[in-house]
């Protein structure tokens, strides 16, 4: 059975299964630096099934006195929207979750890359966009990391407009556009994503950044550190919803991304904790291995062992 079948059999079951929202499952891309295995693990990955494709960014990589112990600050870092656009090249169906670092780009680049490669993917982008947790890299790309948070909403309220109007001028405290267009503009309005959190505080993002999310974003994509702490992350995804009733959004409308770490999860607990997730109202789980083990071979097993011991709980 080829990949499209395996994945048009599952989505016959779930069909069947009409009282349950169906739980997309995806996973982040590790970090390899070889073309090739990129390559060989995006394709595996699509064709086991898996909904979505993950994958953070560093531009720079910039020593802080709180560097993270369990990240190296030589891990090869892809640029976010480079890579994308080849994932997109070598997949066909797969979403490509790129987490992009939005104030380290002007605005106008950010919206045309994004546009780019939904167009150029057949509308296969999430954006996932954050403030970025280490300030050095933030200034060494001639941003003030004290204005970050004002700087990424505006940034939002910009991109969306160049998304959407045939001309457009925006008068912000940090960006300022004047009838500008952006073409070609993307067939459909982008989903746009926040993370939040840092290393410090376990994931959790500050009051500020869920009200941010809660006013601003499509979604939330839990960072990192947070997978390790299922009641923290469920204590923050309470939070969020009932900031989105204050503002009156549509909380079915908005999506979370739970994340499993799974290394650390011995495989007799995956299904018990994509239940767990669902309970507690993610849309989406993704499974956390970028800092896996192995080659593409080993970490393409481990994905496979996943659906087999899973596939019934999406």
């Amino acid at each position: 059975m080829t990949g499209a079948q395996r994945q048009d059999t599952h989505l016959a079951a779930v069909a069947d299964r009409p009282a349950r929202r169906r739980l997309r499952v995806g996973g982040d891309l590790p970090y390899f630096d070889d073309p090739a295995e990129l390559r060989d693990y995006a394709q595996a990955f699509e064709d086991l099934g898996y909904d979505h494709l993950g994958f953070g960014e560093h531009v720079l990589s910039a020593r802080t006195d709180d560097w993270p112990s369990e990240i190296s600050p030589c891990a090869p870092w892809h640029e976010s929207f480079t890579q994308a656009a080849y994932l997109a090249a070598v997949t066909s169906r797969v979403e490509l979750t790129a987490a992009v670092l939005l104030p380290q780009r002007p605005v106008a680049l950010a919206a045309k890359q994004a546009a780019e490669v939904d167009i150029l993917s057949g509308g296969r982008l999430r954006l996932s966009v954050s403030v970025g947790w280490n300030r050095e890299e933030v200034r060494a790309l001639g941003v003030d990391p004290t204005v970050r948070g004002r700087l990424i909403e505006e940034q939002i309220e910009a991109m969306r407009l160049l998304w959407e109007e045939p001309a457009v001028s925006y008068g912000g405290e940090l960006v300022q556009l004047r009838d500008v267009a952006l073409n070609p503009r993307p067939a459909r309005r982008l989903p746009v994503w926040m993370g939040g959190g840092d290393f410090a505080g376990g994931g959790v993002p500050r009051p500020a950044v869920l009200d941010r999310m809660a006013r601003l974003a499509d979604g939330f994509r839990m960072f990192g550190p947070l997978m390790r702490d299922t009641e923290a992350g469920m204590k923050v995804v309470a939070e969020l919803r009932a900031l989105l009733a204050r503002y009156g959004r549509d909380e079915e409308a908005f999506g979370i991304e739970a994340r499993i770490p799974l290394q650390l999860v011995p495989e007799e607990e995956w299904a018990a904790r994509l239940a767990t997730w669902r309970d507690a109202g993610a849309t989406h789980v993704s499974l956390s291995n970028r800092r896996g083990a192995g080659g593409a071979d080993a970490e393409i097993a481990r994905l496979a062992r996943f659906v087999e011991l899973t596939r019934q709980d999406w």
